[in-house]
């Protein structure tokens, strides 16, 4: 099935729109426009133009925005407990490389299904997936995320096989991939745990870190050495650990049941269940057009693997 989606529109310009900015659908040019008007206070004088300064500031207060006082706010963050600066960590690097992914990735034409569609690149993506990881017990900052880096790249490919998430706007992927990115890579990473180790993923609480590295979470310590992070963070850290043990049995325990097609159907469905609870309009246009048609092929599977099973019997 195939949707004709069309860019949202701002309300001031009629250009692309790229987000809710004072209340209305805008344009981030004449969201700046306007906050910098206001801040300034300009008084424009009308130039009778297509590029009237007074025009666009008064289309701007006719469409809603402004309902508030607008003010530049600069300030550090402060750490509670040691008064530090806070240290920020800027992952627009990895932003960029998964956006190319969004931007440019083409799934190879195919006769799959949908749902098989997305069995087989998880398959594709897994397999370089060693069974013999080497294990670690702490891991530099840097080096743990730089498997997130290529985790999040992972998910860019593997989302773009979803033909109704390629024909979404480009903003409107990009805005999906940062809300979902990370729990895909949480679930896909326990789940091929659970193959890799199998029950002992979750007697022992064995996950893979990447295709070559596990790890053991109860003795795990990532150094963070290298960056300035108050006491505060320990609180942070043991509070992350508490959650990840939490999900060998949420999460590990069922996928030691799991075939590779239940896993990529429950992973489609956390991607769309999860944007759509905070995105709306195209968004979950395709995430209904895509969750029906997995559904009905996650039927057909479970329909010939029964006729499998009789056959061998």
């Amino acid at each position: 099935m195939s949707l004709t989606y069309t860019a949202s529109l701002c309300v001031v310009c009629q250009k692309e729109a790229h987000g809710y900015h004072f209340g209305v659908l805008t344009c981030r040019a004449c969201a700046m426009f306007f906050s910098r008007s206001r801040f300034r206070k300009e008084d424009y004088t009308c130039q009778k133009s297509s590029t009237c300064k007074h025009c666009r500031l008064r289309r701007c207060e006719e469409v809603g925005m402004g309902t508030g006082e607008v003010r530049r706010v600069s300030y550090s963050v402060i750490d509670p407990i040691t008064k530090r600066k806070t240290d920020w960590i800027h992952i627009d690097t990895l932003i960029s490389r998964a956006k190319k992914v969004l931007e440019e990735f083409q799934a190879p034409p195919t006769s799959l299904n949908p749902l098989q569609q997305l069995t087989g690149a998880l398959k594709k993506l897994r397999s370089g997936q060693s069974f013999q990881p080497k294990f670690e017990e702490s891991m530099a900052f840097d080096d743990y995320f730089s498997h997130w880096k290529k985790f999040m790249v992972r998910a860019a490919e593997w989302m773009m096989h979803m033909n109704q998430f390629g024909e979404l706007p480009i903003q409107e992927r990009i805005s999906i991939f940062k809300i979902t990115w990370a729990v895909w890579r949480r679930f896909e990473r326990h789940s091929m745990s659970s193959v890799v180790f199998g029950k002992r993923c979750c007697d022992e609480k064995l996950l893979l870190v990447s295709d070559d590295v596990a790890t053991r979470i109860t003795d795990f310590q990532v150094d963070y050495s290298d960056l300035t992070i108050g006491n505060g963070f320990d609180w942070f850290r043991s509070s992350v650990r508490l959650n990840l043990l939490r999900l060998f049995d949420t999460v590990s325990r069922p996928c030691l049941y799991l075939s590779d097609t239940e896993v990529a159907f429950a992973l489609t469905h956390i991607v769309w269940r999860y944007a759509s609870r905070k995105l709306l309009g195209q968004t979950l246009q395709a995430a209904d057009s895509i969750l029906a048609e997995i559904s009905e092929n996650l039927h057909d599977y479970y329909q010939n693997e029964l006729k499998d099973r009789e056959l061998c019997s």
